[in-house]
């Protein structure tokens, strides 16, 4: 229950400002830690948003990655590589696992296999750079995939256990009770699965005397004032729904110490705080005491008190908080110690403010929807930013009003933690039920409750323990600017060489080669960083020493690593929704995908015998974007055996190209060509690609399958670069048609396949504009998913596309960031008749 009056027995404490920040060693000391520590410790918070709560086998989850500096909240475009796995953990296997390129956000999409078995499933999104803090940190999401018919294990039983109370929780505000010093103390009941469930009871002493009653206000969740004398336990009864009750002991008090109240809520522009010290000290011994107020490791406030006092106020205005968030507020002791710290959370409204409006009030189904989204700062002017939306079918997709949002995410579940693990229940990391509802600004009672939710959460992105003790950085994953590929290079007898120059190329059958060339330093390693390519990729790296020698062993890094998977008993956590809700969902969408397999089956069609006379026509060779070559040599095994270096296979064999010894290399001049820039090299490419003539010393003779020679008009297409000609070496392994598989070991050479980011891919949304053509039963679940959405300097953007056959009501929601790191998100809905 709420003690209203409790104040008012504190109006007597000296006063003390804390709008100040006096020179003294206590306080200066622990602002220097808390920035060294932020510096050396930086931290992400990324965010997913989904086209729906939850989804049926074979189904597609489409998702947006929102990324974010987690002190700042500032757009994070540092780390370009963001991971998403979905995983079984009660199993603790790993089902998909996404490698999507981020620049502060990421799109992507996961096909959930038909054959998944139903249950509760895990969606976790991270960078490689999250990965030096717990995986507390990474955006975790539970979604539950059906098959063909609801959780078996929803029967009496666990109805039952809904409502039953498994343990309840007490936490002292400020962190501990004092012996004859009033406190308020909140608690949290839960069910067997975490979830709060309503509860009252009371509190007896040792003596059997009540002392106070107490009922939850809102999610098992409330407070109680009471005063703990000396010498005395006291101990809480819960009524359990059968009549019985759960006995739990309260923590005991200390016999001496401090105590903090915080009231976030009497005033609008300001917080108090209000400190008691049960053993006051005389003022000549007495040490100075600091208060630190800050938001995410800023400093929003500081001040200092005195162990001579018994009790002081400090006053917060809420002017000096920058942000929406959590505040934490500290009382250190003279020693630089945690003696309290309470959470409280700053509404300062600086979020998005967004609208959708549809072009009509009402549709017939596969009627072209148009929307304009629109997005204004919290003063009302229009902002660019990118955001995502999915429209749902309501008819079979419940809408959740106050589920987790990029939002809530930003601003509060990111930041908090359970104050304590019970071993009893078995509990979300973090877990705030229902988010958004303290968000609601219909919710009047959500302010107070939110304050409350405060009370029983603490803080998660660091400890002060950790701080205070100057803890080195140790920060195993770097942060990824794109994909890397790393590995050392040996001699046979496992020793150094001297340094050795590597040629990387990648190829895949979407794309043209890339080649990039490496060195090793002092220990052998060997990386090439900030690369982008897509799918399955063959990586092949080739090393050959100055002298030409490629005896070499090379050895390439692992490259996918996820991070362990947590065996975990998932709860029984059921959604509400209407049974008839779910039965259509399950209904349409087995015959949506039922309908999507048939299709592709339909595409493999029995056709009569024929005879083909004519001769297949050879596919162009993507690597060449010239025409015929002036001269070409096919490589022969004969031809490049005894040689060491590729541009010797043309010494003697093409008319008209002289190649001479030049140091370690050749330098190759075509007669007749005319020179404007006093250098009479050629062009040299490998596979398409231009490269420097010194990336040629790399390239093994035997490894060559086409030399093509381009004389004068002949090498046009590639303008004054190729003014002296061009030479093109095609390797057998840039082949299209090349045999990985046959390629057995050589000398100098590794090989590996390597998962490239994924390819994007589009939202496919019918189009019904012609009014004439037969179409097939459309009856989506997701209606539309547009995961970038540019907003425009008058803050809009405009969307369209083609309503399903569903009839009812339909649901939409938006969510994106602003130019200026600002979030918003919007619902909306619309009728189909």
């Amino acid at each position: 229950m709420y003690i209203k009056n409790t104040l008012l027995l504190l109006i007597t404490f000296a006063c003390l400002s804390v709008g100040f920040r006096e020179e003294i060693p206590l306080i200066q000391t622990l602002l220097s830690k808390l920035e060294s520590f932020h510096q050396q410790k930086p931290q992400e918070k990324v965010y997913l948003h989904l086209d729906k709560s939850y989804y049926m086998a074979g189904d597609t989850i489409w998702l947006k990655g929102y990324l974010f500096d987690a002190s700042t909240h500032q757009i994070d475009s540092v780390s370009r590589v963001l991971y998403v796995d979905l995983l079984d953990e009660s199993k603790g296997k790993l089902i998909s696992h996404k490698r999507l390129l981020c620049v502060g956000a990421a799109q992507g999409e996961i096909a959930i296999p038909d054959s998944l078995a139903q249950g509760v499933y895990t969606l976790r999104a991270y960078t490689n750079y999250m990965r030096n803090f717990s995986d507390d940190f990474f955006f975790q999401k539970q979604l539950t995939i059906w098959q063909q018919q609801p959780y078996s294990s929803i029967n009496e039983n666990n109805v039952q256990a809904l409502s039953s109370i498994s343990d309840i929780q007490f936490f002292p505000e400020g962190g501990d009770l004092v012996e004859n010093i009033e406190s308020r103390v909140a608690f949290k009941g839960v069910n067997k699965w975490g979830k709060g469930v309503p509860i009252e009871g009371f509190v007896l002493d040792n003596a059997k005397d009540t002392i106070t009653m107490f009922q939850a206000a809102h999610l098992g969740m409330g407070y109680f004032t009471f005063l703990p004398e000396k010498g005395k336990t006291y101990q809480a009864f819960v009524k359990q729904p059968d009549g019985t009750f759960l006995q739990k002991n309260l923590p005991q008090a200390l016999a001496q110490g401090y105590v903090m109240l915080v009231d976030n809520t009497s005033f609008k522009d300001k917080i108090r705080v209000y400190v008691k010290n049960s053993s006051p000290k005389p003022v000549d011994q007495a040490k100075p005491l600091a208060i630190l107020v800050q938001q995410r490791g800023s400093v929003c406030m500081v001040g200092k008190n005195s162990e001579a006092s018994a009790s002081f106020v400090a006053t917060i205005p809420k002017s000096s908080i920058p942000d929406d968030g959590i505040v934490q507020i500290t009382l250190f002791s003279p020693e630089g110690q945690p003696l309290c710290e309470r959470l409280v959370f700053h509404q300062a409204n600086k979020q998005l403010k967004l609208s959708i409006t549809p072009d009509k009030e009402s549709y017939r189904p596969r009627e072209k929807v148009t929307l304009t989204l629109e997005a204004k700062d919290a003063e009302g002017k229009p902002v660019k930013g990118n955001f995502s939306l999915a429209v749902t079918d309501g008819t079979q997709v419940a809408e959740d009003l106050y589920e987790e949002n990029l939002l809530t995410n930003l601003l509060l579940t990111s930041d908090v933690r359970d104050k304590e693990a019970s071993l009893s229940t078995w509990a979300l990391r973090g877990t705030v039920e229902d988010p958004a509802y303290y968000f609601d600004p219909n919710q009047q009672e959500a302010r107070l409750h939110l304050d409350v939710l405060m009370l029983t959460q603490g803080w998660r992105r660091f400890a002060w323990a950790d701080i205070l003790a100057d803890a080195q950085a140790k920060l195993a994953f770097p942060i990824e600017t794109g994909l890397s590929i790393t590995g050392k290079v040996l001699r046979p007898n496992g020793k150094v060489s001297q340094q050795i120059n590597l040629t990387v190329m990648l190829k895949n059958k979407a794309e043209n080669p890339q080649f990039l060339l490496a060195n090793t330093d002092s220990l052998g390693r060997f990386g090439v960083y900030d690369l982008y390519f897509v799918d399955s990729t063959d990586v092949l790296v080739q090393a050959i020493k100055s002298n030409g020698g490629r005896n070499l062993s090379i050895t390439l890094d692992p490259y996918d690593t996820t991070p362990q998977i947590k065996l975990l008993k998932i709860p029984f956590n059921p959604i509400t929704f209407d049974a008839k809700t779910f039965a259509v969902f399950l209904q349409k969408r087995r015959e949506a995908i039922a309908l999507e397999q048939k299709l592709k089956l339909n595409k493999v069609q029995m056709l009569e015998e024929v005879v083909v006379k004519a001769s297949r026509e050879k596919e162009p060779d993507s690597r060449k974007i010239y025409g015929n070559a002036s001269n070409t040599i096919k490589v022969q095994d004969q031809m490049c055996g005894g040689v060491l270096h590729v541009l010797q296979m043309l010494q003697g064999r093409v008319p008209g190209v002289q190649v001479i010894p030049s140091g370690a290399s050749f330098k190759v001049t075509i007669r007749g060509i005319n020179t404007f820039s006093g250098s009479t090299d050629p062009l040299y490419l490998i596979d398409g690609m231009p490269v420097d003539a010194d990336a040629l010393a790399s390239l093994s003779p035997c490894d060559v399958e086409t030399i093509d020679i381009l004389k004068g008009a002949d090498a046009a297409i590639f303008g004054m670069q190729a003014s002296n000609g061009a030479i093109a070496f095609l390797t057998k392994r840039g082949n299209s048609n090349y045999d990985w598989s046959k390629a057995g070991p050589s000398e100098g050479i590794a090989l590996q396949k390597r998962k490239g980011y994924e390819r994007m891919r589009e939202f496919y949304s019918p189009v019904y504009d012609n009014p004439n053509a037969a179409y097939l039963p459309d009856y989506r679940s997701t209606l539309f998913w547009k995961a970038t959405i540019a907003t425009d300097a008058t803050g809009k953007a405009t969307l369209s596309y083609y309503q399903s056959d569903a009839t009812g009501t339909m649901n939409i929601k938006a969510e994106g960031v602003s130019e200026n790191s600002r979030v918003g998100v919007i619902r909306g809905k619309y009728r189909v008749q």
